[in-house]
């Protein structure tokens, strides 16, 4: 089952070593995200939902009593383009780099999450 057409993104050095790793113990599969059960076997790729999970047990093993916002995996889409704004990038290439094809909704995501 196809969920996207995939993006090029530039990733850092470190990024690029540990994915190297990764493949060597998984394969030359097409998932990076796989499901890893209990016992250590890992299966196919991760269902999205799954990621949800994830976070949101990650941060309530985090956060407990916070009243931050929950994280998704939309959350890593806007913390970049957040950290990319917080290091004066132009809006042009936040947006290019969130995938959004408006300034708007570019600009809706900023200052919705900026105010926390």
């Amino acid at each position: 089952m196809s969920y996207g057409t995939g993006k090029v993104l530039p990733v850092s050095e470190e990024l690029l070593n540990l994915l190297e790793k990764w493949k060597e113990i998984v394969g030359d599969e097409e998932y990076i995200l796989r499901s890893i059960n209990k016992h250590g076997h890992i299966a196919g790729s991760l269902n999205p939902a799954s990621i949800s999970i994830i976070l949101k047990t990650l941060q309530e093993g985090f956060n407990s009593g916070s009243n931050q916002q929950p994280l998704s995996g939309h959350s890593f889409r806007v913390g970049a383009a957040l950290d990319l704004l917080e290091q004066g990038e132009p809006l042009e290439k936040i947006m290019l780099r969130g995938g959004w094809q408006s300034d708007s909704t570019a600009m809706k995501y900023l200052r919705n999450w900026h105010a926390f």
